[in-house]
């Protein structure tokens, strides 16, 4: 129940039913402590359009940031942001403390000042409870064929693939021909 006695309902509202799967687990786990969730498909445009205009319960949204952030942080996270429709700022977080921790971190003389800046703005940000937290990864997955090689030191924030990797497919050739056992 709600602060007026009402069942607290939640919706979650996405374009594709990729997520839903993921979705109707937690809307279960709700459900225990009394909240009624459910999962509302719509077109893209209609989600596009409530998205702009702020008209959801909960979307799941994917952030990233580069290593560095600047001017960014004022369209995801500012009180300007959180009354401007179709901003980025979709949890319409409007905290004065936030508004000041960002302006430091684009006005950061150095380094040193910008991780001390993003710091601080990332535990306001957290203690404010704006979203869930769904899943992590901190490695990038990828198949690839055997044919390809690449530096054995790879890039720090890249992937590297299009730009490092080379084929080796008549080496590879060549090795696999020499492994094959021989016919008699």
């Amino acid at each position: 129940m709600d602060g007026r006695g009402e069942p607290f309902t939640i919706e979650f509202l996405d374009a594709e039913s990729s997520i839903e799967r993921h979705t109707s687990r937690f809307i279960g786990h709700l459900k225990r402590v009394g909240i009624e969730g459910s999962f509302r498909l719509v077109d893209p445009a209609q989600y596009e359009m409530r998205v702009q205009n702020f008209d959801f319960d909960i979307i799941v949204k994917r952030y990233g940031f580069s290593p560095y952030p600047g001017r960014e942080l004022h369209s995801y996270f500012s009180t300007e942001a959180a009354r401007t429709r179709g901003s980025n700022n979709i949890a319409g977080i409007a905290d004065p403390v936030v508004d000041a921790l960002i302006a430091t971190a684009i006005a950061a003389p150095d380094p040193a000042t910008l991780v001390t800046a993003c710091r601080a703005l990332d535990r306001v940000l957290r203690a404010g409870r704006y979203w869930i937290p769904q899943w992590y990864s901190g490695a990038f997955r990828i198949a690839y064929w055997d044919q390809f090689d690449r530096p054995a030191v790879k890039p720090r924030y890249d992937l590297g693939v299009r730009d490092t990797w080379w084929s080796r497919s008549q080496e590879k050739a060549q090795e696999k021909a020499q492994d094959a056992p021989r016919g008699g």
